[in-house]
């Protein structure tokens, strides 16, 4: 057989030949040796059928799923060895409580404790999807029984106070991580910084509700709401302006300044007149420093700061805007 070219220079070159990665004289080279070479003829039709790709393809998904099962197989051996070891304090407590009280009392304590370190040690390594959410999920619960347990053991009427606090404490922390994991409406995928908010605010109103409840105070009655309303309504303000008003982020972020300094500034004297105290706006003394003074120097020097921050933001934004 003749060939013009040496096969091993031809087979290098039909990868680019097959992608037409190669120059007219390279093509017009490889045309001319695979019409009298049938070996290549034959290695550029494998090469074209995906053969070898397939096989690697197959084998890199084989290397994978093997090391897969093994790293699931040890993290369920730790997961398992780390419950065993949760047991035994269990166990001996159980065999204590009877021995000493002959009821399980304090012991259910001691289970329930043992399930909140659980949530954090062993559902993780256990879980095979999700382990994040199976995470938060495990250990909130596991906490609520816990204090519900103490609750009861104790003989108290805490635990929906405490409940209610500790459900609205851990929203602050996993909200927005559950607002990118569940599996939310297009709606609230749309909209997940409002997600947050509504979430925690619902919480934070039923905590308050659980406070009022518990103390049982008429002052309470009368002081919550507007002291609440003033402070979520500049929080959900500055929320809706920074993510809904349609402009650019520069005057959005001007229009917040010169919020936050305001609110700053007004804020004690707002929450004084509510609660029946006569409290002017903060005086300027900015030549008199002392005890004081300096509360209200500082507040009129964050209220000029944010001012003159805010109108250099929206005049940058106005200008972005005509370009």
């Amino acid at each position: 057989m003749t060939m013009n070219q040496p096969c091993e220079i031809i087979r290098d070159l039909l990868p680019l030949y097959i992608d037409n990665a190669c120059s007219a004289p390279s093509v017009e080279m490889i045309e001319n040796h695979l019409a009298e070479c049938s070996a290549c003829t034959e290695l550029l039709q494998s090469m074209k059928s995906n053969q070898y790709e397939t096989a690697l393809h197959l084998e890199k998904e084989g290397v994978i799923a093997h090391q897969a099962r093994r790293q699931k197989r040890k993290t369920l051996i730790a997961g398992a060895g780390i419950a065993g070891i949760l047991c035994i304090p269990i166990l001996v407590c159980l065999i204590v409580n009877l021995a000493v009280g002959h009821a399980l009392d304090w012991f259910f304590i001691v289970l329930t404790s043992m399930m909140v370190l659980a949530s954090l040690l062993v559902v993780p390594l256990i879980a095979d999807r999700q382990r994040g959410l199976y995470t938060i999920f495990s250990f909130t619960g596991s906490l609520l029984l816990l204090l519900f347990t103490c609750a009861v053991y104790t003989g108290g009427d805490w635990f929906l106070l405490a409940g209610t606090a500790v459900l609205f404490g851990l929203s602050v922390l996993f909200t927005p991580y559950l607002a990118y994991t569940l599996p939310l409406p297009a709606f609230w995928k749309r909209n997940r910084g409002l997600f947050f908010f509504s979430v925690d605010s619902v919480l934070f109103v039923v905590m308050l509700l659980c406070i009022g409840f518990y103390c049982d105070s008429a002052l309470y009655w009368k002081l919550m709401p507007p002291i609440v309303l003033f402070n979520a309504g500049f929080l959900w303000g500055l929320f809706l302006i920074c993510r809904y008003l349609t402009t650019n982020r520069w005057i959005r972020a001007g229009i917040a300044s010169v919020m936050t300094g305001g609110y700053i500034f007004i804020v004690d004297p707002v929450i004084a007149r509510i609660l029946g105290e006569r409290r002017s706006l903060p005086g300027f003394h900015l030549n008199t420093w002392n005890l004081v003074t300096s509360d209200e120097n500082i507040k009129w020097l964050i209220l000029i700061g944010s001012i003159f921050a805010g109108l250099i933001c929206v005049g940058i934004g106005i200008v972005r805007k005509r370009k």
